[in-house]
């Protein structure tokens, strides 16, 4: 499955630059986020205009994350919630503090 092209990911401005300012995280490309040296966050859309998450929690990586376009408040706030605590799982297997 192909990442889903930086463009779809518009609406997501905001919740991206929290993640951008976390310790350790840095993004290559647009829209693909690494704790240090390990893939962390990527994002997917499919034919139909679905659109997801993967992230690491821990060293594996976890269940899909829907992220759906036009988001409610609630449904992004929850989305940063989960990729947050994926990451502190993800940064705490890293060995970071």
């Amino acid at each position: 499955m192909a990442h889903c092209p930086i463009g779809q990911l518009d609406d997501l401005r905001d919740l991206l630059e929290a993640i951008r300012n976390w310790p350790g995280v840095h993004e290559p490309r647009r829209g693909i986020f690494y704790l240090r040296r390990t893939p962390f966050l990527h994002f997917h859309i499919n034919r139909e205009g679905r659109r997801w998450a993967d992230a690491r929690v821990g060293r594996s990586w976890g269940t899909e994350i829907e992220i759906p376009f036009r988001a409610t408040a609630a449904r992004r706030s929850r989305f940063l919630r989960e990729v947050q605590r994926r990451y502190q799982a993800t940064a705490k297997a890293s060995g970071l503090p």
